[in-house]
């Protein structure tokens, strides 16, 4: 479907992968861009943007810019920045993913299109959504992911949950897993969140109980937070509960580094020195198991770096609620007295403090930190 040139007369085609969060859209995106036959396809003439709530219509410009010409990009109006793009992409066949999109007004879209009607028959823009509305706004060609049957989900399960991806020595707990894996909705992430909680738990008591859970019963909120993730919060100790909560300091699909987060949860006093052992071993270890509970993966760009999913950085922000902040560009949550945490994060140039205008109602500020733009996670060649 991506590699086909069934475009619409010269203008490029899009195409959209939907389907609810935790269905695998971004990473059945980040295989089609990272495969060699698609950059061949399109002569490595691509760009992947991570767009989230924000649909910034300069933003992405300049960011499909920089991705194509791979060089930063100072120009500040929107109709020199499209000129520029268009320059570059004009009789070229190229491929562009916007992931996770929300906009619903057909004018940003429209506007941000002008520049890629000029690329050559065959160009695509590939569109990862959970909103249905995208598709008419987008005149999108969609490719709506299902469910994963039963048996790939326990596939999927025992990979996790078993150390040694074999449920046949474990016939009492194949029992109750099954049971918890029907309540997982076919969703990738649920069955692989659930699957590595309870690989931390191998005890017949213990997934009795996570199977009985009443947060099972509790229905997905608008934030699209699973109860599989919120049940995988419930079972970590309080000191990770709150280092996990810390990271909702980050901005969404931003890569940071372990050693760096270990050192913040150490400044933030969130790790306290046993005797025989340093805080950063403590810190290491907190680490790992939440990477092992999948609430942290590596990034596909530099696997030096992690990043959480959407809806993991959701549940984190969902439970450090007003206690943590970040200033981004175009949004950013609501500065409060209770604000203890706050992060600023521009990708754009900014000259003037009306960013920070309402600093000073958090009066019992804690930290203020300067996120570095290069942490952003742009997918990239594997």
């Amino acid at each position: 479907m991506i590699l086909s040139d069934d475009a619409r007369g010269n203008e490029m085609s899009v195409i959209a992968i939907v389907g609810m969060g935790g269905m695998g859209k971004t990473t059945l995106a980040q295989f089609v861009y990272n495969d060699n036959r698609v950059k061949k396809h399109f002569n490595n003439l691509d760009a992947w943007v991570c767009v989230s709530e924000e649909f910034d219509v300069f933003k992405i410009t300049k960011t499909i810019l920089e991705a194509v010409t791979s060089s930063t990009c100072d120009i500040k109006d929107l109709n020199q920045l499209q000129l520029r793009l268009r320059e570059c992409l004009t009789g070229k066949k190229f491929l562009l993913v916007l992931d996770d999109v929300w906009n619903e007004s057909y004018v940003q879209w429209e506007a941000l299109c002008k520049p890629f009607k000029y690329g050559a028959q065959g160009s695509k823009v590939l569109v990862t959504t959970r909103n249905n509305s995208v598709l008419s706004v987008a005149r999108a060609l969609s490719h709506r992911l299902m469910e994963l049957p039963e048996e790939d989900c326990w596939s999927l399960f025992a990979k996790h949950a078993f150390h040694d991806g074999n449920s046949n020595a474990h016939g009492e707990l194949e029992v109750i897993g099954r049971k918890i894996i029907e309540k997982c909705g076919g969703l990738p992430l649920a069955v692989k969140t659930i699957g590595a909680l309870l690989g931390s738990k191998p005890d017949v008591n213990e997934w009795d109980k996570i199977l009985k859970s009443e947060l099972w019963d509790l229905p997905i909120d608008e934030m699209g937070i699973l109860p599989a993730l919120r049940l995988s919060y419930k079972y970590l100790s309080s000191p990770l509960k709150q280092c996990f909560a810390y990271c909702s300091i980050f901005p969404k699909d931003y890569a940071f580094k372990k050693d760096q987060l270990i050192l913040l949860w150490m400044a933030e006093g969130f790790i306290y020195q046993p005797k025989n052992r340093t805080m950063e071993e403590v810190g290491n270890e907190y680490f790992l198991t939440l990477e092992s509970r999948s609430l942290f993966q590596k990034s596909s760009d530099d696997k030096s770096c992690f990043v959480m999913h959407d809806l993991v950085s959701d549940l984190a922000k969902s439970i450090s609620g007003q206690f943590i902040s970040r200033l981004e560009d175009g949004c950013s949550h609501e500065i409060v007295n209770n604000t203890r945490h706050l992060s600023y994060f521009f990708k754009q140039e900014f000259h003037s403090l009306k960013k920070f205008e309402t600093l000073h109602k958090a009066k019992r500020l804690h930290t203020f930190l300067h996120l570095d733009m290069s942490g952003y996670n742009w997918p990239a060649t594997t």
